[in-house]
Parts: C-alpha cells; sequence; structure tokens
C-alpha cells in the first residue's frame, strides 16, 4: 500500500470512528482489488492498555501486512458494522477481535460483542488476538456464560483464539474445539522505547477496580517504609482519567478516546515510567510498559492471575522484572534495592513470539480479493 493511500486510509478510518462516514462509504473509498482485514472491538474508553494493543495491532500490521487494507471497528459499533459487512463480504476477508484481558463472564460488554462476531462471519478466517480468560466457574452465571461463549465460539469452524500466557492456553484448549495459538500480548511486537534521562523515585501502578488483590493497608505500609528510606515515591495508573470508562461509553460528562489520541497519551505514560528508578505494579501492561521502556519494576499479581503468569511466561529470564506474592515492605524494599542496583538490563528477545500469528494470517494471503 502506498504511503497516500494508508495517509488516505487512516483519515476515513478516524472518520468512519467518528460517526463521519459509515463503513459502507469507508469501504467504497478504498481499492477493490485489496484484501481487507476487520479488526473489531477497538475501545474507545480510557485503559491504556488495551488502547495501546490496538496501536501495537495496526502497527503490526502495517509492518507485516502492508498490501491488506486494515479497517479498525470501535466496540460501540459492533452491530452496525456487522449488519453493513454482511452484505458487502468477500471470501478473502479476514477477521480479527482485539486482544486484552476481557474473554470470559467478567467484562460482559465485551463478550458479548465477540460472540456476536465469531458467530456470525463463520466462513472467513477469524483470530481472536492474544488474550487471558477468565469465567467463573464456581458460579452459575459463570458457567451459564461459558456455555453461551462456547455455543458462539462453536459456530465459526474457520475462528483460531490467541492466548497470551499458558492459563489462558490450557483454559481455551479445556473450553473450546477451535484452533489456539499461545503468542505474545500485543504491545510487545512495539520496539524498546528506553529513557536516556534522569530516572528518580519510586513508580507505584496499581489497579483499583475488581482485579486488585493488594489491598490498600499493605499499599500504605509499603509506601511509609519507602519514604522513610528517603525514596521519593509516585503514583499513577494505565487509565486516563479525563475520558470514559470500560462501560460507560455513553456518559456525557467525559469524551471517548479517540483512534489519532492513542499515542501522544501513551507516550506521556510512556515519560513516567521512564522518569522512575524503579515500578512497583499489579497491572500487566503496568509491566508490559516497564518492560518495553527497560525500567526496573516488581510485580504483583491480579485476582486470577494474569500478571503472575505473564511474568513466568515471557518476563522471568529478564534481570530488570521480578514478581513476588510476598507484599511486606521488607520484602519488597529488599527488591527495590535489588533492582535499584542493576547497571545494564537485558536485551528484549521477542522476536519470534508471534510466528504462529504471522504464519496463519500469511496462509490466507491471496494475490488479488
Amino acid at each position: 500500500m502506498s504511503v497516500d493511500m494508508d495517509n488516505k486510509l487512516s483519515q476515513w478510518n478516524l472518520d468512519y470512528t467518528q460517526g463521519k462516514l459509515s463503513l459502507t462509504e469507508l469501504l467504497s473509498r478504498l481499492p477493490q482489488h485489496q484484501q481487507r482485514f476487520f479488526m473489531f472491538g477497538i475501545p474507545t474508553y480510557n485503559n491504556l492498555g488495551d488502547q495501546m494493543i490496538g496501536f501495537a495491532q495496526k502497527l503490526f500490521f502495517r509492518r507485516n501486512f502492508p498490501q491488506l487494507l486494515y479497517i479498525e471497528i470501535t466496540e460501540p459499533q459492533t452491530d452496525q458494522a456487522i449488519a453493513e459487512l454482511q452484505k458487502q463480504l468477500r471470501p478473502s476477508d479476514m477477521i480479527g477481535f482485539i486482544g486484552g484481558g476481557n474473554v470470559g463472564s467478567y467484562y460482559l460488554n465485551h463478550e458479548r460483542a465477540r460472540r456476536k462476531v465469531f458467530s456470525t462471519f463463520i466462513d472467513n478466517l477469524t483470530v481472536s488476538f492474544p488474550q487471558s480468560v477468565n469465567f467463573n466457574e464456581n458460579s452459575r452465571q459463570g458457567q451459564r456464560e461459558l456455555g453461551l461463549s462456547q455455543e458462539a465460539y462453536g459456530k465459526n469452524p474457520n475462528l483460531t483464539l490467541c492466548a497470551r500466557e499458558t492459563q489462558t492456553f490450557r483454559r481455551f484448549q479445556r473450553y473450546f474445539d477451535n484452533n489456539v495459538l499461545f503468542t505474545g500480548d500485543m504491545v510487545l511486537s512495539l520496539d524498546p522505547l528506553p529513557g536516556r534521562g534522569k530516572r528518580d523515585g519510586v513508580l507505584m501502578i496499581m489497579r483499583h477496580d475488581d482485579e486488585k488483590v493488594t489491598g490498600d493497608d499493605p499499599l500504605d505500609k509499603i509506601t511509609t517504609v519507602l519514604e522513610e528510606s528517603d525514596r521519593s515515591v509516585y503514583q499513577t495508573d494505565t487509565v486516563v482519567p479525563f475520558k470514559v470508562e470500560d462501560g460507560q461509553e455513553d456518559d456525557p460528562s467525559r469524551s471517548t478516546l479517540k483512534l489519532n489520541e492513542r499515542w501522544q497519551l501513551f507516550t506521556n505514560k510512556l515519560d513516567e515510567i521512564r522518569a522512575a528508578k524503579v515500578v512497583v505494579t499489579d497491572r500487566l501492561h503496568g509491566m508490559i510498559f516497564s518492560v518495553i521502556t527497560q525500567t526496573p519494576v516488581l510485580v504483583f499479581d491480579n485476582s486470577y492471575g494474569k500478571a503472575s503468569t505473564s511474568y513466568h511466561n515471557w518476563f522471568a529470564d529478564l534481570n530488570y522484572v521480578r514478581q513476588t506474592n510476598d507484599t511486606s515492605p521488607e520484602n519488597v524494599l529488599k527488591n527495590i534495592e535489588e533492582l535499584e542496583n542493576i547497571k545494564r538490563v537485558d536485551p528484549l528477545e521477542f522476536d519470534h513470539s508471534y510466528d504462529a500469528l504471522l504464519n496463519l494470517i500469511n496462509s490466507h494471503l491471496v494475490e488479488e480479493a
């Protein structure tokens, strides 16, 4: 694809996600001979981890599949996009649903949209990009939701599920009869973005949602011990407070997060992380953002183990990443002291983490659509 067409597609796609164009109008402007990839589920809410998955996926396609027309469809557009695309679908079209950590019974707004997409485009390659899964099998609702997902996913013989950690890989294989791949979180496909400036203090990136397991009392004690050891302690999060929250996209008091705002908000957050000597986090993308900025990081787990499992799968051999379940101030201080004394961080080597995904998409490329 030419640079000019790539720029035009980006602008038209932005216009489409803002309601200035219909999907039909967008498609009518594109070259009719090129193969298309439709990525559903793009977020409009304030979680930077999810936002950067979407951005990283776009760069992944631009770098590896420049011949494809890559079209982003936001999650609130799901129903209308399905209705329009069904009338114009080609056998060569490929369908995707964004990666993240919301397969399961806890984020049903995402799971319901995912079911609709998977059960509709059953004759085309359909790819669920790298995800973590969490169905509550100990509750009737969780079992019911799992059954609904099994029914929807099972309708699509061309569906491949990508798991971003082994816990999810095993669960996908147990829950579903679809093809399953193991691959890294899509944010790890970005080039390293290390900092070169002076670093100072400890940056806490902690959850404030249902996945939080480290209580406020131990965090307060950790903060006190760090401050008493003459360290500056800063607080941040990977959500943007002035944008709409997940599941509240209709909130009139806050604006949605647009496609062309992702990179600037992301780099602002990375600047915060790059300025710290050490990060302490229980967020998966707090860890991943630290990894790509090569910032020493101590990781606590979340409620269903995706942070610790991801650490053991992808980061345990990096000398500047540590994971602990012991949140006592003494243990945290000991780990921080050791992380502060690292002189040279290990290099990142994730180049082959996406080979299976690349091979899958390559196998469905055609000369002309």
